[in-house]
C-alpha cells in the first residue's frame, strides 16, 4: 500500500508540472499570464522555448561533450561502457550531425572490449547487453572498417555459450547469467543481420509467445509482467524472424494504446505507472512494427501528443530527460530522440533504433 501511494505522489507531481509547461502552448497573445505561471520554475525554464521546437544545435553539442567520455563521470556503468558510446552517438545520428569523425577513437576504444562478443569495457567478460550495444555503434558508423571489426566466429560461438539450457529458444545475458527476453532479442536481430547460424533461432519465436501475459504485452520471462521495454524486445525479436503472428497481435494493441498517457501525451513502460521519455522508443516502436509486420495499416498513437511531451522532456541546454523536474543524460536523450524521429517519416529503423540508411549498408556489406 506504501508502495502504491509513493507511486501516486510522484504521478501527482508529474501532472502538476505538466500541467504548468502546457499553458505555454496556448494562445494567450491577449490575456494577461497569471502570476501563479509566472512564479512557478517550470515555466520559467520553459518560456523561451517555441512550440514544438527540437533543440537540434543544444542537444548536438550536449551529446558530443558526452561521447566517449569515459572516465570518472561514468564510473556507476563501469560494466556498460560501450552504452555511453552508443547513446550520444545514435543521437547525434539522429540529428544527422556527421558521425565518422569519430570513427577511429570508437573503434580503438571497441576494440579493447571485444573478445567475440563484447565486454562491459577492457578486460571484461562477454555480455550481450553491451555486445548489442557496441554492434550498434559499428552499424552507425556505417564503414569497411566498422563492420569488418565484427568477428561474425566469434559471436556465433559466445551466442551458443549463452543458450539457455533450461528453456529451449531462451538465451542467458552472459555465461551463468539471467534469461530474459533482452537476450532473445538480441540474438536473433543479430543472428539475422549478419547472417549467423539460423539454428540460432530455433525455438525463439515459441519462447518469446510464452510471455505474453493476460494483459497483451510482453514479459521479461514467462508468467511476469508486461513490460514496454520486454514488449518491445520479444515484438521486434518476431517480426525481425517474420513471425510476428506467433502472439495475439490485438491483445498487444490493446495493451500498448493503454500506455499513452492522456494528460502527459507520453508512455509508461507498465500499468499504473508514471510517463518516461523513454518509451517514446519502447512503447512507440512497437506502433511502427505492428505497421511494418502488417498488422495495422495506420498510425494508431497520437504523434501530435508525444511529440509534445518529447518536447517539454528537453533541457534547454541541451540532452532530453524522463520527465519534467528530472535531469537529463544521455540514454534518455538516445531514447526520446528515436521516439521522435519514428513519429515523422520513419527515419529510425524500429527494429534496430539506428538509421535505416545505415541497416541497409550492414546489409549489403554482409550479402
Amino acid at each position: 500500500m506504501k508502495q502504491v501511494n509513493r507511486t501516486q505522489n510522484e504521478q501527482n507531481q508529474v501532472h502538476s508540472a505538466i500541467a504548468f509547461i502546457r499553458k505555454q502552448y496556448e494562445c494567450i497573445e491577449s490575456e494577461e499570464v497569471p502570476q501563479e505561471l509566472l512564479d512557478n520554475k517550470y515555466y520559467k525554464e520553459y518560456e523561451p522555448l517555441d512550440k514544438l521546437e527540437l533543440l537540434t544545435d543544444q542537444h548536438i553539442k550536449y551529446c558530443t561533450k558526452r561521447l566517449l567520455n569515459i572516465g570518472y563521470s561514468i564510473l556507476y556503468l563501469d560494466v556498460g561502457q560501450p552504452w555511453c558510446i552508443y547513446w550520444p552517438l545514435n543521437a547525434l545520428s539522429i540529428l544527422q550531425e556527421d558521425v565518422s569523425k569519430y570513427e577511429h577513437k570508437i573503434l580503438q576504444y571497441l576494440e579493447k572490449c571485444k573478445i567475440g562478443g563484447f565486454g562491459g569495457g577492457p578486460y571484461q567478460y562477454e555480455h550481450l547487453a553491451p555486445t548489442y550495444s557496441s554492434l550498434l555503434s559499428l552499424f552507425i558508423i556505417a564503414s569497411p572498417a566498422s563492420l569488418g571489426m565484427i568477428d561474425r566466429k566469434g559471436l556465433e560461438k559466445f551466442f551458443w555459450s549463452v543458450q539457455d539450457p533450461n528453456e529451449k529458444g531462451s538465451y542467458l545475458m552472459h555465461v551463468n547469467g539471467e534469461a530474459d527476453i533482452r537476450a532473445v532479442y538480441i540474438v536473433v536481430i543479430m543472428v539475422v543481420i549478419l547472417k549467423l547460424d539460423p539454428k540460432l533461432l530455433d525455438g525463439c519465436a515459441e519462447y518469446i509467445a510464452s510471455c505474453q501475459t493476460y494483459e497483451g504485452g510482453i514479459g521479461a520471462v514467462r508468467y511476469s509482467e508486461a513490460h514496454g521495454g520486454y514488449a518491445f524486445c520479444g515484438y521486434a525479436a518476431l517480426v525481425c524472424m517474420g513471425k510476428a503472428h506467433y502472439i495475439d497481435q490485438e491483445k498487444l494493441l490493446n495493451w500498448l494504446v493503454n500506455r499513452q498517457m492522456e494528460k502527459e501525451g507520453g508512455f509508461n513502460g507498465r500499468t499504473n505507472k508514471v510517463v518516461d521519455a523513454c518509451y517514446s522508443f519502447w512503447q512507440g516502436a512497437i506502433f511502427n512494427l505492428l505497421q511494418l509486420s502488417g498488422y495495422l495499416n495506420e498510425q494508431l498513437m497520437n504523434v501530435y501528443e508525444l511529440k509534445t511531451y518529447i518536447h517539454m522532456c528537453q533541457n534547454p541546454t541541451g540532452g532530453i530527460f524522463d520527465k519534467p523536474s528530472k535531469s537529463p543524460d544521455t540514454y534518455h536523450t538516445c531514447y526520446g530522440l528515436s521516439g521522435y524521429s519514428l513519429t515523422d517519416n520513419n527515419f529510425q529503423n524500429p527494429i534496430y533504433n539506428v538509421p535505416n540508411k545505415c541497416i541497409d549498408f550492414v546489409q549489403k556489406f554482409f550479402q
